[in-house]
């Protein structure tokens, strides 16, 4: 691979990976300061309706993220990759900075709930165009025998956001008392969104558009209509790619930015040391997803993604009976087998897969409806949880709706093709005239324009 290739494709892979960090940074946030957040915005003498609400407006995404996906998919089809995802970026930070910025309850009354629910739609909106293109922009940038690798940055990304906004957490809970952190101290992760943006925009707008869509530019071949062709070409991709991310996106709400909460609203552990344990697991998720991209490019996509599945079926179980009564080191060894090493094995060729089941010509549009699909039973995890804990009195709900979640997809892995280019999947990303023949292509150096595929 030459000079000039590991540079574009290392700023390919920091642009789509930067504003996935910001998205899921503040996520974090909002979800490990539920309980103070909820004091700051929604005033009540029942505290578990106080957490409800705020939870309620943490899932507001479930509304606003499929429709800014289809929004912001179809313009990344139709106008490129690059301008699209400048324009999420900018939205993104600007609304989850406002969160930030608006003042309680005690201050404005009930304007300052409004506020907060205004914000998140917005950004919910904008995190709907994000994933989905910031994964088509990395493997359509990067060479194809290193695609899972490199597109396993993405979801990467998103464990190195949650440890961030962990740490950040942590650090504040430990550091501020009680008041401090209820008057000002919960603003700062999410002010600190506004300069991560303006970096972030500064790489995106120095990029260059994708080869891949440049060629349908040259041509003429961009769908005019991308998501009615979706629909009417790509259905049965969409379902399978809503089928598999269902486990993944699900298992990580719950055993990695819900458990902080249920640790402490529902068996009483500390708000540091529960955070410890999650940061721990999310550390250990955010180092295996690239470990296991890269092994898919060699073995494939499908023998990871069972492995992952199973075994995350097989700990969930354990994990919660375990939180119960068990030691707190048994607990934080739980949630990284379980939510670290299991979890990150299953996502790290996963991404990968979603972006190679689509042409260029509706790519973004395809894992943007099929993502935001599964993001809808899983963003919504928090709420339903505390409510299902509430109304039935057990704690092994989480695992109960985790392990449903994660047999859908097992079970849709049945159904899906193998997709790497090196063990013989049909290799859509790479453009038709970059491609090359077998012979030549094994032979030829790592370049982004190889064509791996088996006749």
């Amino acid at each position: 691979m030459t000079a000039t290739t590991r540079t574009n494709s290392a700023k390919a892979t920091t642009a789509g990976a930067i504003g996935n960090f910001i998205e899921w940074f503040d996520y974090s946030i909002y979800g490990f300061m539920a309980v103070t957040i909820s004091a700051v915005f929604f005033p009540s003498q029942d505290p578990t309706a106080a957490l409800l609400a705020t939870f309620g407006v943490f899932a507001l995404p479930v509304v606003t993220r499929p429709l800014g996906g289809v929004v912001f998919a179809r313009f990344g089809d139709k106008i490129g990759r690059k301008r699209t995802l400048a324009l999420v970026l900018v939205l993104m930070s600007l609304s989850t900075g406002a969160i930030g910025l608006i003042p309680s309850y005690a201050t404005i009354g009930v304007a300052a709930p409004i506020l907060l629910v205004l914000a998140r739609i917005v950004q919910g909106f904008s995190a709907g165009g994000e994933y989905a293109g910031g994964a088509a922009l990395i493997a359509e940038s990067v060479p194809a025998k290193r695609r899972g690798v490199m597109v396993s940055l993405m979801p990467s990304s998103t464990g190195f956001g949650l440890l961030a906004g962990s740490i950040f957490s942590f650090v504040l809970a430990g550091s501020l008392t009680a008041d401090q952190l209820q008057s000002w101290g919960w603003r700062v992760g999410f002010l600190v969104a506004i300069p991560l943006g303006l970096i972030g925009l500064y790489i995106r707008l120095r990029l260059e558009e994708t080869a891949s869509f440049k060629e349908l530019a040259d041509s003429d071949a961009v769908a005019s209509s991308p998501v009615r062709e979706t629909v009417q070409t790509q259905l049965a991709n969409v379902l399978k790619v809503a089928g598999i991310a269902l486990g993944q996106t699900v298992c990580y709400y719950v055993v990695l930015v819900y458990t902080p909460t249920f640790l402490r609203t529902e068996l009483g552990y500390s708000a540091s040391s529960s955070l410890v344990t999650t940061s721990l697991a999310i550390a250990a998720y955010a180092l295996t997803i690239p470990v296991a991209g890269h092994l898919s490019d060699r073995i494939g996509r499908k023998p990871l993604l069972f492995f992952g599945s199973i075994s995350m079926l097989v700990l969930i179980f354990p994990t919660f009976v375990f939180m119960d009564g068990g030691s707190l080191a048994l607990i934080g060894v739980l949630q990284v087998v379980a939510g670290g090493l299991a979890l990150g094995c299953y996502t790290g060729p996963l991404v990968c897969t979603w972006v190679e089941l689509f042409p260029t010509r509706v790519r973004y549009t395809g894992v943007s409806l099929g993502f935001n699909l599964s993001v809808i039973a899983s963003v919504s995890s928090p709420f339903l949880l505390t409510w299902l804990i509430s109304a039935t009195g057990s704690d092994l709900m989480p695992a109960w709706y985790v392990a449903i979640a994660v047999t859908v997809s097992l079970l849709t892995l049945f159904v899906l093709p193998e997709t790497a280019p090196s063990k013989g999947g049909h290799d859509h990303i790479t453009p038709v005239g970059e491609q090359l023949p077998t012979w030549e292509a094994d032979a030829a150096d790592d370049q982004p324009g190889q064509h791996l595929s088996r006749p």
